[in-house]
């Protein structure tokens, strides 16, 4: 009998999961922890906001974002988790207890494991589309679009997208911020420069259009092929959300710099790069 072909979308996501860090020395915890652990360093992206980048030193491959939000009760939301040193995780437990971890996808799981390790109690979430996938690396205790409103965060659907992962809003004492993971990246030249100095060439492989002095903000050309579904569907998707959430003072993306100026105008040219 022959096998039947396995989906495209399929074999990429196989192939992102299976990523992995260098083997521990002993199955300890500090043992693990130090082989998952990748520079970067907490900075504040608003009040109650922060955000990592983390390289991992032998990676070749676009650095990764996380973000840290401190609930109204004052514990810690964490969404796609990085592992970092012992000073700067001394500096993310000073902004809250860890509560909620926030798996996004099938692919931002790799540091996820360690993390419940550490740090027991956390509450395991991630998106219902993905709970299977997050749960060949580690338990889920809920899932994101139940447990999180309770705590006033909006969980939102994209459309035209394959079901993989949510955008979630964030309420601040400014106003709103916007989490987003693979479905729009936002690339310039000193991101490249700070934090992957010879990776401008991965350009290409992900399939963005030359990076000029206003940077590359939108769906790649290997989100296209892999995510998307309905090109119009997403697009006015887009424009939805810049017209109807308020005050807008972030957006973080899983790959790429945090924006956080004129919000609602870089989500409308994100949606026009789809016309």
């Amino acid at each position: 009998m022959k096998q039947e072909k396995k989906d495209p979308s399929e074999r990429f996501y196989s192939f992102f999961s299976k990523i992995e860090p260098p083997q521990p020395k002993s199955d300890s915890l500090e043992d693990e922890w130090q082989a998952h652990v990748s520079q970067g360093a907490i900075a504040q992206l608003a009040p109650n906001l922060w955000h990592v980048t983390g390289t991992m030193p032998s990676s070749i491959m676009v650095p990764r974002e996380m973000v840290l939000y401190r609930l109204p009760d004052s514990n810690l939301l964490i969404h796609s988790a990085i592992a970092l040193n012992e000073s700067e995780m001394a500096k993310l437990e000073s902004l809250g207890e860890p509560k909620i971890l926030i798996v996004p996808n099938r692919i931002h799981r790799l540091d996820a494991g360690v993390y419940k390790r550490r740090y027991p109690q956390l509450i395991v979430v991630c998106p219902a589309a993905a709970k299977l996938y997050v749960e060949e690396a580690l338990a889920v205790d809920g899932i994101a679009e139940e447990v999180l409103p309770a705590y006033g965060i909006i969980c939102h659907e994209p459309a035209g997208i394959r079901p993989q992962e949510l955008v979630y809003e964030l309420p601040l004492p400014i106003g709103k911020a916007l989490v987003f993971t693979d479905i729009l990246f936002n690339l310039n030249k000193p991101y490249f420069q700070q934090h992957l100095p010879t990776g401008e060439f991965l350009l290409q492989w992900l399939g963005t259009s030359a990076i000029g002095s206003g940077g590359f903000f939108g769906i790649t050309g290997l989100g296209k092929r892999f995510f998307m579904q309905d090109r119009q569907a997403y697009r006015q998707w887009l424009e939805t959300l810049a017209d109807r959430i308020p005050n807008l003072q972030v957006i973080s993306v899983a790959h790429g710099s945090p924006i956080v100026a004129d919000c609602h105008q870089r989500l409308r040219e994100a949606a026009a790069r789809l016309h």
